[in-house]
């Protein structure tokens, strides 16, 4: 923290903000949603529509103290911005090693990961299970070869049904696509 750090009042003050200030919200929330404040009576609809006020009044500040906070790199939020309490080194001449190979990591992952879920949906399963079969350690055909497996998805059929004229036995679903 900046200076010689937060005194005891201020991190007893951070902590009830942070923690219980949204806690005692939400409960609010949802006492007022489940008494219908907003439907009842004209004292406790004003109530309610003061708390709607006040919510969006704290969204425009905190989206203010995000603009601030973007320009100018100080106070994260507006309980620091209110206690005067930034997170700041404590030795700011230390020379620091910045490594990047964790990120670098990082963002491949990332790039990668959504990049299968774009094609993701694009795969067949059983045209996947037909390509990766070679590959697998289990190279029993017994069950290919007596005509109990789909000839399409290579599984046992659930609910086998017999093709004409030549009497393959076929999973439902497999002739269906």
């Amino acid at each position: 923290m900046e200076g010689l750090g937060l005194t005891v009042a201020q991190q007893l003050w951070y902590c009830i903000a942070t923690i219980g200030g949204q806690y005692i919200w939400a409960l609010l929330q949802f006492f007022f949603a489940l008494c219908r404040w907003g439907d009842t009576e004209p004292l406790a609809r004003c109530l309610w529509i003061l708390i709607q006020r006040i919510e969006g009044i704290h969204r425009a500040a905190s989206f203010g103290n995000l603009l601030i906070f973007l320009c100018t790199g100080r106070y994260q939020n507006l309980i620091e911005r209110a206690l005067r309490a930034r997170l700041v080194c404590r030795s700011p001449n230390m020379n620091r090693v910045v490594s990047f190979e964790y990120m670098n990591r990082k963002l491949v992952w990332n790039e990668f990961l959504e990049m299968l879920f774009l094609l993701l949906p694009f795969l067949n399963s059983s045209s996947v299970k037909n390509l990766l079969r070679p590959f697998s350690k289990d190279k029993s055909s017994s069950s290919a070869e007596d005509g109990t497996t789909c000839p399409i998805c290579q599984a046992t059929p659930i609910i086998p049904y017999v093709a004409l004229p030549w009497q393959h036995k076929y999973c439902y679903y497999c002739l269906r696509i």
